[in-house]
């Protein structure tokens, strides 16, 4: 905040409008903007938990900020807290008498350093910003803002903050001096002119210093205190009370971005009071850096581009990158508006929130710009903290901004929208919980042949994503058919095929906490300059392709990928399981079902029930879905899906198709009841070489069976079954001789049951592959 008085003028500034409820710290300080706090809201109504996360993230400390110097003076914060405690609890009768305050507060203190603390936590509690004096009808210069007068009426601006704060100084014998000067407070914008009088800069703000053990160190009361920004709700400036600490024996390198000590007597730059080893002695290169407030230094960030604060540029897109080594416990958030004129409130015009896009890659993030028209734009920098402290939850959520000065009249599209917290890549949620994005550097992916891919590594193969693809060419809408998401164990590729021109959104969702949904983890931009030419989309998945959650719940397990290539027609998937799991499958193209799906694929099991193979032979070229369906057969209720997989034949399979089944093959649960084995075959399939075979069935008691022998979906009759059929019994076993007069596939079906039982329930059928003709005598 400013200050004025006979010496000292303030420069009257308009605040970016904010809500009453998240006014910005530190008096006249840039304000966020109207809609910040309601960005803030949005995340903590999302209830983020980083605690939940899978890595081990130790809380940020406050102390963990400070500059070299004050973490030397303030070892201990705990300290600090009970200290401050002790001031908030005065009484406020001692304001009457500034000896007795004085007396009363410093009295539990132990040196200096502590001294200093309770007078000005004492101060930034009780002392107002008078924003009636300074916009309202009171009028400037009206109120008493002498150190007497503030403790009297509790109001002051700058002036009268650090003028009471110097004389509860003296009282308490400690060294404090007031310094004026130009500050960087209020609607200031990156390329504002300060003003000079008679070749005098014209001073705006006073702070203090103080001396502790022989070193003098900077202190902002006013800034310290709270902030005064537009309140929405009442429609004019309002003040907040909002502790900062990082006006508290500041690191100099900070004070310095918005603090240019004025010497009283030339009315220039006093660089000696700036504390710094390169210090700034000219106005016009202090007030030509980009605006930084105190998150950035305390997270010891960088600009590595744009290191001026005004950006001029005929360009329609611009990218800034800042440097933080603190990435694990920020969210970077980015706000582009129009940049109304100065002494205009609010100095924040139209937000253009489609225009700015934020990513990290390591410890550097990337803010992308883009102009939606010709003229002069804000554009800021800011942070959502995470895993800190309460202490730290006081500083200011804004980082940097920039004056941007657009020219040329070509506007540029917005960015695609719809990214969660507009943070494009991989956000923080999902990388500590362990997936990763492999070879992709940064979030935008550029096509000049309408496919793209992208890589990710799982953190567990159990765990499952959604994915979506967003066109922007000629309006927004979901691309169907477009994006398939190969799964391999922990290896995920993603292929995308881009039917447009233009621009994409592609995001991945995963279950990043504990409520079972599924939350954006990363957002990708796809750039793509030529349209694909397609024969056939995929079959529509937003999830990937192979196990899905009730998969893993009934420990099945499956090797290799889950797109599945059938070079000549045919194709293969095998699964082992526990034998009282059991299956069944559907099969369809174009979102069409097969009906006769059996005919197109085999399920073949081991005799144990422990390994599963299905052979596919598709009848058509293209993409088919095979969707599994399993349940324990000992347990209540229905089939559950438990996966889905991706068949590509290059062909059509050119030879015979299989039998069909009503049912599964292999044997049914009937032949487990009655405790029977197959003897010497082990699935379901049973290879008849030279068109002979034998299947013997041993059981623990007498069983009477009826067998059919089936081709091409039709039984044999009777006197041809007897020509290939010969069945020899006892009372352990059953054994039946066949020999089959043509190769290809035969189905042996069996029913029966104990002896002297008046029905013969079905048993199971097996598949027989006659691999020679013979010729039946």
């Amino acid at each position: 905040m400013g200050c004025s008085s006979s010496k000292t003028v303030e420069r009257k500034r308009s605040i970016q409008p904010i809500t009453s409820t998240d006014l910005d710290h530190g008096g006249l300080l840039p304000a966020p903007f109207s809609d910040q706090a309601e960005h803030v809201a949005d995340v903590q109504k999302r209830n983020i938990d980083v605690q939940k996360r899978n890595i081990d993230v130790q809380k940020l400390k406050i102390e963990d900020t400070f500059w070299k110097e004050k973490k030397k003076l303030i070892p201990n914060y705990e300290r600090m807290k009970e200290l401050d405690n002790y001031a908030l609890e005065a009484s406020a009768s001692l304001k009457n008498s500034p000896t007795e305050l004085v007396s009363y507060l410093t009295k539990i203190a132990q040196n200096d350093l502590e001294k200093f603390r309770l007078l000005f936590r004492w101060e930034a509690q009780n002392v107002d910003y008078d924003v009636e004096g300074y916009y309202g009808n009171k009028g400037l210069g009206q109120g008493d803002y002498s150190a007497e007068g503030v403790l009297k009426s509790g109001v002051a601006v700058c002036e009268g903050y650090s003028g009471l704060f110097k004389m509860l100084c003296d009282l308490a014998g400690l060294e404090c001096e007031s310094l004026s000067g130009a500050s960087k407070g209020g609607d200031y914008q990156p390329g504002d002119v300060f003003k000079m009088e008679n070749g005098k800069i014209k001073t705006d703000h006073a702070w203090s210093k103080i001396k502790i053990n022989g070193k003098w160190y900077l202190c902002d009361c006013t800034w310290a205190a709270g902030s005064v920004g537009f309140d929405k709700e009442i429609g004019k400036m309002a003040y907040t009370r909002k502790w900062n600490e990082y006006y508290f024996i500041s690191d100099p390198e900070m004070f310095a971005s918005k603090h240019f000590p004025v010497a009283k007597s030339s009315g220039h730059g006093a660089p000696n009071e700036q504390y710094l080893k390169k210090p700034f002695s000219d106005l016009n290169v202090w007030s030509d850096v980009p605006l930084r407030d105190c998150a950035y230094y305390a997270f010891n960030m960088q600009t590595l581009s744009h290191n001026q604060g005004v950006i001029e540029t005929n360009e329609n897109e611009i990218s800034v990158k800042v440097q933080c080594p603190y990435n694990q416990y920020l969210r970077f958030w980015t706000k582009l508006t129009d940049l109304n004129e100065k002494n205009t409130i609010p100095r924040a015009g139209r937000k253009y929130s489609d225009h700015v896009i934020s990513y990290r890659k390591g410890d550097t993030v990337t803010c992308m710009v883009r102009f939606p028209h010709a003229g002069d734009f804000t554009l800021m920098v800011g942070v959502n903290p995470m895993n800190i402290s309460e202490d730290l939850k006081s500083m200011s959520q804004w980082v940097l901004s920039y004056t941007i000065k657009k020219r040329g009249n070509t506007p540029s599209a917005a960015f695609p929208s719809g990214a969660a917290y507009n943070v494009w890549g991989a956000n923080d949620e999902f990388l500590n919980k362990g997936f990763r994005v492999i070879g992709q550097e940064g979030p935008i992916i550029v096509s000049n042949t309408g496919k793209a891919e992208l890589q990710l590594q799982l953190p567990d193969e159990r765990e499952q994503l959604l994915a979506e693809l967003i066109s922007f060419s000629g309006g927004q809408s979901e691309v169907e058919g477009h994006v398939c998401g190969e799964k391999n164990n922990r290896r995920v590729k993603y292929h995308i095929t881009l039917p447009y021109e233009g621009e994409y959104r592609f995001t991945v969702m995963a279950k990043l906490r504990d409520d079972g949904k599924y939350w954006h983890g990363a957002n990708f931009m796809i750039r793509n300059s030529k349209a694909a030419v397609i024969d056939e989309k995929f079959p529509h998945s937003r999830s990937l392709w192979g196990p899905g959650e009730e998969f893993y719940k009934l420990d099945v397990k499956c090797s290799g990928s889950s797109k599945i290539i059938a070079i000549d027609g045919s194709c293969q998937i095998k699964f082992s399981k526990h034998p009282d799991v059991v299956f069944l499958f559907h099969l369809e193209k174009n979102g069409e079902k097969y009906s006769e799906a059996t005919k197109f694929v085999f399920a073949d099991s081991a005799m144990d029930g422990s390994e599963f193979i299905f052979h596919a032979r598709l009848p058509e070229k293209g993409y088919y879905k095979f969707q599994l369906f399993a349940k324990n057969r000992n347990v209540e209720g229905s089939y559950s899906g438990v996966g889905h997989w991706l068949l590509e034949a290059h062909v059509p399979w050119k030879g015979e198709f299989y039998p069909s089944a009503n049912g599964s093959w292999g044997a049914s649960n009937h032949f487990i009841d009655l405790g029977l084995q197959l003897v010497e075959h082990k699935s379901s399939v049973i290879v008849a070489n030279n068109g002979a075979c034998v299947i013997t069935i041993k059981a623990p008691e007498p069983i009477t069976t009826t067998p059919y022998l089936l081709k091409n979906d039709s039984r044999l009759p009777e006197e041809e079954k007897k020509n290939c059929l010969t069945i020899t019994s006892n009372d352990t076993s059953i054994s039946y001789s066949i020999r089959l007069p043509e190769s290809g596939f035969y189905k042996f079906e069996l029913y029966g049951t104990r002896k002297g039982a008046t029905s013969l329930p079905y048993l199971g059928c097996w598949l027989i592959d006659s691999k020679k003709r013979n010729v039946v005598r």
